[in-house]
């Protein structure tokens, strides 16, 4: 028999499900996420703020959620890298990094995956893969709304996917509040409109 699974102790609340997380609105048999494809429990996501030249040696970025260390290199894209040659502390809004090899602009973004601790990943986060990573048995991964196949809400926490890659599925045309998702400030307007063709989406108060 098909069976659910509940991922606990939750790591948010699901104010952002507009249905009762049953069977009438979970996929049955539940799924599984793959590991590889998230961060790390220090890992961060590094977003520029300003453009930085070619030969730059430092970066102006968000605040980073957490500390990243020196020599980590970061990936922004095609032939874009910058290698840190000072540690960077949770907050920081700048990095220190060797010249770059080619000019970095505004709303490049990267990840430092991290190295320790746990693999959490927060319900209502949008997960996605190809039929030929579901052919594959590949888990999901961060959805690629542009060029995935299948594309879910995770409906319960996975608070360590090292650990327990297991997960469930919100069904698709459920009622979602979508201002209350995690990270719903980041989703840009093609996630958007993803989101809103596979469900019911509405405002929810916080």
């Amino acid at each position: 028999m098909a069976k659910m699974l509940h991922s606990t102790p939750q790591l948010t609340q699901a104010a952002w499900a507009g249905d009762f997380l049953d069977r009438h609105s979970l996929i049955p048999g539940g799924a599984r996420v793959d590991p590889s494809e998230f961060l790390y429990q220090d890992g961060v996501k590094v977003t520029v703020g300003a453009n930085a030249a070619q030969n730059a040696t430092s970066i102006t970025v968000a605040a980073l959620s957490g500390a990243i260390p020196s020599g980590t290199v970061l990936y922004f894209g095609t032939a874009k890298f910058a290698l840190l040659t000072a540690a960077a502390a949770a907050g920081a809004t700048s990095l220190t990094v060797q010249a770059l090899p080619t000019a970095i602009v505004s709303g490049n973004t990267a990840t430092y995956a991290g190295s320790t601790g746990r693999k959490p990943i927060k319900a209502g986060t949008l997960l996605g893969r190809t039929y030929a990573q579901r052919d594959a048995g590949t888990g999901f991964g961060l959805a690629d709304v542009a060029g995935d196949d299948e594309i879910y809400l995770l409906a319960f926490d996975v608070t360590d996917a090292l650990f327990e890659a297991d997960c469930e599925l919100y069904r698709h045309n459920s009622i979602v509040k979508e201002n209350l998702l995690p990270g719903w400030s980041t989703y840009d307007s093609t996630a958007k409109a993803k989101l809103r063709e596979l469900y019911q989406c509405v405002a929810g108060l916080a």
